[in-house]
C-alpha cells in the first residue's frame, strides 16, 4: 500500500470528506518525454555528409558537403524558430563528398571537420564569432586509408573527441586537451565495414553509436564507450552491445547515425531495405527514464516517418532538441510541462486487475479545460496521470498517482452539455500490443529471470523494481525462446510463471513482489472507528486447478488441494522447466503455480470509501459480521474506483476485489 500522510489516512475515514482527484496529462512515456517534431526548414539542397550543433548563444550551426558545386557549405541561424529567416550557405573550399563532416562548439569556439578530397587528410576550421566566420583549414589527421566517416564531441573542460572510421572498418579516435590533438589510437572492436559513426559526451565519458557490419554479414547499429575516467579507464574501449541488426543476407543495411542528450540520450540512423518493396526510412530510439549510456537499456527504435530516409543530425540544448538534414530543420520541445484537468474532472472511473488497468476519465468543457486538448485527436498516447484524495486539513492531498496512456477520445453530450471522454489504459495494454521483431532466445543458465525482464521491458521503454522480489527472480536462470510477433505481455507472464513473484504496475513502474502466507496486513476495514465498509459479499467456487506436477532437469514435485481433488478428481497442470535442477526447487514451483492458479483467484467483494493508497496484492483486514468475517485476512486482487460528481447523488466509491492470502 502506498504511504499516506496521517491528515489524509484521517480524511479517508471521516464519511463526511469532500473527494478530490488529481489529473494531468504529459507528452510522457514511461517517464520520458515524447518529442513532437516541428519542421522549420523545407530547402532543395540534396543529400550528403551533414552536422549540426546549437551553440550556447543559441545559434544553429549546420553543415554539408555538397558534390555540385563542389564545398563544405556552412550555415549559421541566430535563434532559430519557427519565424525565422535561415541564413544563406556559405562555401568554405573544396571538400570530400563522401568521408563525413561534423561541428561542435568547444570553449565558445566553432569548430568544424572535414576530409580533404584526397579522402585521407582530416582537417579543422575555427570560428571565434559564434560561426559567422572561420578561419583556414588546418591539417590535424592523416588516415591510414580512405575515410568514410567522422564524427565529433565537446567535453567537460576544454575536451573533445575526434573520430573517424576507415575504409578497413577501423574506427580511430583523437582526443583534445589543451588546445592540442592527440595522435590517432585505433579502437579495440572489429567491424567488417562501418557506415556511420556519432558520438556525445554523456555521463562523464564518450558514449559512440556505430552502424556497421559484422564478418557475417550481419548489419547492424551498437553503442559502445570510449573511457574519459569517469565510469572507464581512460582511453579504453567498452564492447559493442547492439541495439538493432539484421539477420545476414537480409538486404537490410543502418547508415548515418545521430546521437543527443535530450531528457536522456537518444539515437536515430536509417534503416535501408534493398529488396522487392525496396525503402529507406530514419529510424530513433531512446533510454528507459532513469537510465544512463552505458547501461544500454534503448527502447525498441521506431521509424520517424515525417523525416523520410535521409541520415539526420541530433543536437540539443536545455529546451529543444533539433534534428537536421542538408535540407531540413525540425525541433521538438523537452520536457513539456503538464497539463493538469483536475478542475474539470466530473466522472472517472478505474479498473485494475492483475492482467492491466484502464480509466475512463470524464471532463467539463469550459474555461478550465485546455482548448488544446480537445482538437483533432487531442492527447491520444499522452501519459494520463490520476491520483485519489480528498481535502484534508492541510489543503488537497492525494496518494501516489497512476499512470496510464490515452487510447481514445470521445466527445460527447451528456443532459445537454458536452463533455470530453479519455479512455486511457496503463502498460499492460502495451505490452499486450507491442510485438518482438526477431526471435530472442536464452539458453538455461545465461540470464537470469531479472536479466530477462529487463530486457523485454527496455524494449517497450519501461523499468522495473526488485524492492519487493524473492531471490529466485536473480537465482532462476532459465531457457526460454520468445518467437518473432510474439506479445511483450505474453512473454513476461510467460517468464515471470517461473518464480513465486506476481507483477503490478505503480506510477508507471513494474513493481516484482513475492506474495506469502505469512504477509502482514496493511490496512483494515469495517473496524469501529476505522475505515468505513459499505457492502461486502463473498462466495465459494471450484478452483481451476487442483493438481500441478512440475517437471525439471532430474527434478520432479507435485503440489495437490487435496479437498477439492477428493470432490471433483485432478483438474491437473503440468509444468516443464529444465532450470529446476533439484527437488526443493521444483516442489516451491509446484506449490507456487498451485497457490497463484487456485488461493489467489478473486472470491469476495467489499465496496468502501476510496483508499488513496490501496494497491493490488496488498493484504487487507476486513471485519463484516454479515458474511462471517472478523479480522479476515484476505488479499487484493482488483480494484474499481468510481469517481461522479454529475448525478444528483455523487459518488466516491471503491470495490475491492479480494482472494485468500
Amino acid at each position: 500500500m502506498h504511504s499516506l500522510s496521517e491528515t489524509l489516512l484521517a480524511a479517508q475515514r471521516d464519511r463526511a470528506a469532500i473527494p478530490y482527484v488529481h489529473a494531468t496529462l504529459a507528452e510522457r512515456w514511461g517517464g520520458v518525454t515524447q518529442l513532437r517534431w516541428e519542421r522549420l526548414v523545407s530547402g532543395q539542397e540534396p543529400d550528403g555528409p551533414h552536422d549540426a550543433v546549437i551553440t550556447s548563444a543559441g545559434s544553429l550551426i549546420r553543415v554539408r558537403a555538397q558534390a555540385d558545386p563542389n564545398g563544405l557549405f556552412v550555415q549559421r541561424t541566430a535563434a532559430p524558430g519557427p519565424d525565422s529567416r535561415f541564413g544563406t550557405w556559405r562555401n568554405l573550399g573544396a571538400t570530400s563528398t563522401s568521408a563525413g563532416v561534423a561541428v561542435i562548439e568547444l570553449g565558445g569556439q566553432i569548430h568544424v571537420f572535414d576530409v580533404a578530397a584526397n579522402q585521407r587528410t582530416i582537417r579543422e576550421r575555427t570560428s571565434r564569432d559564434d560561426g559567422v566566420t572561420f578561419g583556414s583549414p588546418r591539417t590535424v589527421a592523416t588516415a591510414a586509408a580512405s575515410v568514410i566517416s567522422l564524427a565529433a564531441a565537446s567535453g567537460a573542460g576544454g575536451s573533445a573527441l575526434l573520430l573517424y572510421a576507415e575504409s578497413t572498418g577501423r574506427v580511430r579516435s583523437m582526443t583534445r586537451t589543451a588546445a592540442a590533438w592527440s595522435s590517432p589510437a585505433a579502437w579495440t572492436n572489429s567491424l567488417r565495414t562501418v557506415h556511420g559513426i556519432a558520438c556525445a559526451h554523456i555521463d562523464g565519458d564518450w558514449a559512440v553509436v556505430v552502424c556497421g557490419t559484422l564478418p557475417n554479414g550481419s548489419s547492424g547499429v551498437w553503442t559502445c564507450t570510449l573511457g574519459a575516467g569517469t565510469s572507464q579507464t581512460v582511453g579504453t574501449w567498452s564492447t559493442l552491445r547492439e541495439v538493432i541488426a539484421s539477420a545476414p543476407g537480409a538486404e537490410v543495411t543502418y547508415r548515418e547515425p545521430g546521437l543527443c542528450i535530450a531528457d536522456g540520450p537518444r539515437i536515430s540512423f536509417v534503416e535501408v531495405y534493398g529488396g522487392a518493396g525496396s525503402y529507406t526510412q530514419t529510424m530513433t530510439t531512446h533510454t528507459a527514464a532513469g537510465a544512463r549510456f552505458r547501461d544500454h537499456r534503448w527502447r525498441e527504435p521506431w521509424p520517424l516517418a515525417q523525416i523520410g530516409g535521409t541520415g539526420s543530425a541530433l543536437t540539443a540544448n536545455a529546451s529543444f532538441a533539433w534534428l537536421t538534414t542538408p535540407s531540413g530543420v525540425w525541433r521538438a520541445r523537452i520536457g513539456t510541462p503538464s497539463i493538469d484537468v483536475s478542475q474539470s474532472v466530473i466522472a472517472a472511473d478505474a479498473r485494475e486487475t492483475p492482467r492491466g488497468a484502464s480509466v475512463a476519465l470524464v471532463l467539463a468543457e469550459g474555461p478550465h479545460l485546455d482548448s488544446s486538448i480537445m482538437v483533432g485527436s487531442g492527447p491520444l498516447g499522452h501519459e494520463l496521470s490520476i491520483a485519489w484524495g480528498y481535502v484534508t486539513a492541510e489543503g488537497q492531498e492525494t496518494g501516489q498517482p497512476q499512470r496510464y496512456w490515452v487510447r481514445e477520445v470521445r466527445r460527447e453530450t451528456r443532459r445537454g452539455s458536452p463533455v470530453t471522454v479519455f479512455g486511457a489504459e496503463d502498460s499492460w495494454w502495451f505490452l499486450g500490443n507491442m510485438r518482438t521483431r526477431r526471435q530472442l532466445t536464452w539458453p538455461a543458465h545465461t540470464a537470469s529471470v531479472w536479466n530477462i525482464l529487463g530486457q523485454l521491458l527496455t524494449m517497450a521503454g519501461l523499468s522495473a523494481t526488485l524492492a519487493r522480489s524473492s531471490p529466485a527472480i536473480v537465482a532462476t536462470y532459465p531457457a526460454i525462446t520468445i518467437s518473432p510477433n510474439d506479445s511483450l505481455a505474453v512473454a513476461v507472464n510467460r517468464l515471470v510463471s517461473r518464480v513465486p513473484d506476481v507483477l503490478r504496475f505503480s506510477d508507471g513502474v513494474l513493481e516484482v513482489i513475492h506474495t506469502r502466507e505469512t504477509d502482514p496486513s496493511v490496512y483494515s476495514y469495517g473496524e469501529t472507528g476505522g475505515h468505513a465498509l459499505l457492502d461486502a459479499a463473498r462466495s465459494s467456487a471450484l478452483s481451476r486447478v487442483n493438481h500441478v506436477q512440475v517437471y525439471g532437469r532430474g527434478a520432479i514435485a507435485q503440489a495437490v488441494n487435496e479437498r477439492e481433488m477428493a470432490s471433483v478428481g485432478s483438474l491437473l497442470v503440468q509444468v516443464v522447466d529444465p532450470s529446476l535442477t533439484t527437488v526443493e526447487v521444483a516442489a516451491t514451483r509446484a506449490n507456487a503455480e498451485l497457490r497463484s492458479r487456485g488461493t489467489l483467484q478473486p472470491y469476495a467483494r467489499i465496496t468502501v470509501p476510496v483508499n488513496a493508497g490501496q494497491q493490488l496484492h496488498d493484504v487487507v483486514s476486513v471485519t463484516a459480521l454479515s458474511v462471517g468475517w472478523v479480522s479476515e485476512r484476505l488479499r487484493v486482487a482488483g480494484l474499481r474506483t468510481r469517481y461522479d460528481i454529475s448525478r444528483s447523488q455523487p459518488v466516491y466509491e471503491q470495490d475491492i476485489d479480494l482472494s485468500g492470502v
